[in-house]
């Protein structure tokens, strides 16, 4: 049996923008797992990989990360199940005074407890291969686009993480970056890596999809293969 990282109970997340309220869903995300989310709606797509990563509080019901239940109110318990979360996103962040190089290592920073830690392997490996190694004193405002999402990936990427959210990566990377990136998620899925991601490039989708989840005007439904109902 696949081994079960999220769980989520009666779950409810209010709209945002011009989405609609996601109610009373329950959703199961597991090793191996590579969720497709499939909606005509892209603000709920963005909403419910928000719900996932614990960014947004729900309205209702209870979040699980390996059968312990997530306490919202508490920040530190929330950044250890956010340490295991890739969060590859049109909303994802960096701090706009700190270098990329100490973007890249914040959280590293907190959890040893030392500002003396040096980079790992993984990440330096990422920033050369998407040319970004020349460009790591710079501040997020000094970056162009593409470099801006191309550290966003070097960050959530060098985490290791255990689960991978992705928001439509054909329409925020170049070419080039776009074929790297699958490159990665290929290894990462040898590795069980649990993935969800909601893309517009079918030939994406395919590739890397085993389930689905379907997001209609609110009610949120998963199924077991990709493709076809079970």
């Amino acid at each position: 049996m696949a081994s079960e990282l999220i769980r989520l109970s009666d779950y409810t997340l209010e709209a945002l923008g011009n989405g609609n309220d996601l109610k009373n869903f329950n959703f199961v995300l597991s090793k191996g797992d590579a969720f497709s989310i499939v909606t005509d709606s892209s603000d709920d797509a963005h909403h419910l990989l928000r719900g996932v990563a614990a960014l947004e509080l729900p309205k209702s019901g209870r979040f699980f990360y390996r059968g312990e239940k997530i306490d919202y109110l508490d920040y530190r318990n929330l950044l250890h199940y956010k340490q295991k979360v890739g969060y590859i996103a049109s909303d994802a962040i960096f701090f706009a005074n700190r270098s990329m190089h100490d973007n890249l290592m914040l959280m590293r920073y907190y959890f040893e407890d030392s500002t003396s830690v040096e980079m790992s392997g993984e990440a330096v490996e990422l920033c050369r291969v998407f040319e970004l190694e020349k460009r790591m004193g710079l501040k997020p405002h000094q970056l162009d686009p593409e470099e801006h999402r191309l550290f966003m990936i070097v960050r959530e990427l060098s985490k290791n993480p255990e689960i991978l959210l992705i928001e439509k990566p054909r329409d925020f990377l170049a070419t080039k970056s776009y074929v790297a990136l699958k490159e990665m998620l290929r290894n990462l899925m040898k590795k069980d890596l649990a993935f969800m991601f909601f893309s517009t490039d079918q030939t994406f989708t395919n590739e890397f999809a085993n389930k689905r989840i379907t997001i209609d005007k609110g009610k949120v439904t998963s199924f077991a293969t990709y493709g076809k109902e079970s």
